[in-house]
C-alpha cells in the first residue's frame, strides 16, 4: 500500500472509527503499519463530529449500530455538512434498496454489509487511501 496525505511529509492515513470495525484495528494496524494508518476510536456521534469538524480524519467507518443518539444516515448528512468529501465507509445490517440508495446518495465511500469480515474491512482501507492518494496525486503541485 502507498497512502502519502501529506506528500511532503508522508503522514499515516487517520482513520476514525466506530462500531464492529474496531474489533479488528489490530490486525488492521499489523498488516497495514504504523507508517501508513493511524486509527481513533470514537465513542459518540458529537465525538466523530468534532474530529471531523476539526480536519483531524482523512476518512471514517461509520457503524449504523452504534449506540449513538443519531442513526446512521443523519449522522451522514451531518457528516457531508462538515466536510462533503471525507470516504465514508458504512457498515450496516440494512439490506432494503431504499436505505442503501440515500446511503450512497449522501457520497458514502461504501456500503458494507454485516457481519463484517476482516478482508473486507482492509479492502475498504486499501480502497479509501488509493482514493485519497490519487485525489493528492492530481493535486499536487509537481503536476502543475
Amino acid at each position: 500500500m502507498v497512502w502519502a496525505p501529506d506528500i511532503e511529509k508522508r503522514s499515516p492515513l487517520e482513520l476514525v472509527v466506530s462500531g464492529e470495525a474496531e474489533d479488528w484495528l489490530p490486525a488492521l494496524g499489523q498488516i497495514v503499519g504504523p507508517r501508513f494508518l493511524h486509527t481513533r476510536r470514537v465513542r459518540s456521534d458529537y465525538e466523530l463530529l468534532e474530529v471531523v469538524r476539526t480536519g483531524q480524519a482523512d476518512a471514517a467507518v461509520l457503524d449504523d449500530d452504534a449506540p449513538w443518539d443519531v442513526d446512521a444516515l443523519r449522522l451522514l448528512r451531518m457528516i457531508r455538512r462538515v466536510n462533503a468529501r471525507l470516504p465514508v465507509v458504512v457498515v450496516t445490517k440494512h439490506t432494503d434498496r431504499q436505505w442503501l440508495e440515500d446511503a450512497l446518495s449522501l457520497a458514502a465511500h461504501s456500503v458494507v454489509a454485516k457481519p463484517l469480515e476482516f478482508e473486507e474491512l482492509l479492502r475498504q482501507v486499501h480502497g479509501v487511501m488509493t482514493r485519497l492518494a490519487r485525489m493528492l496525486r492530481q493535486q499536487s503541485p509537481r503536476d502543475r
